[in-house]
């Protein structure tokens, strides 16, 4: 297996590997994610990111063929009146095509961005996962993630 940053021949790629939790997100909540398509993660967002020195997409191979993408952003909040500023890695994508799941690809995707982190002085990484997504719930656990802050919603249109 092979960890590396991505570059601008890789969108292509990444782009298909998004589709996979693409799918995983819409099947499970279709009123709100659209089902993967070609404008869902286009290789042309993928170049924007990349351009982005805030951005650190890194893609796993197996005998140079993808299997999985990390897509990580460093943020930088200031201080304010009623917090003190903060920095954070924030993993906003994590994909691995299911034949490599379990096998460490996105173990060796997160410590890729855990070094990311580390070289800019960032003690925090966080992400969001959704409730339904149970099997990407405990592949973070696993990873040393805990929960420090949780969302909640009152769908307006399904009262009574």
């Amino acid at each position: 297996m092979d960890i590396r940053l991505a570059t601008l021949q890789d969108a292509e790629s990444i782009a298909a590997l998004n589709a996979e939790v693409q799918h995983v997100h819409a099947d499970a909540l279709p009123y709100l994610f659209k089902p993967p398509s070609e404008e869902t993660f286009p290789a042309a967002l993928v170049h924007q990111l990349l351009a982005d020195p805030h951005t650190s997409i890194f893609i796993a191979s197996v005998n140079g063929a993808p299997v999985g993408y990390i897509y990580a952003q460093i943020l930088r909040r200031a201080e304010t009146s009623l917090r003190y500023a903060w920095d954070r890695l924030y993993i906003h994508h994590i994909a691995v095509y299911p034949a490599y799941q379990r096998h460490g690809v996105g173990q060796a995707l997160i410590q890729a961005v855990v070094r990311v982190a580390q070289a800019h002085g960032i003690a925090t990484m966080a992400l969001d996962v959704w409730t339904f997504n149970t099997q990407a719930r405990a592949f973070f656990a696993a990873q040393g993630f805990t929960v420090y802050q949780e969302t909640m919603w009152l769908p307006l249109d399904r009262q009574e």
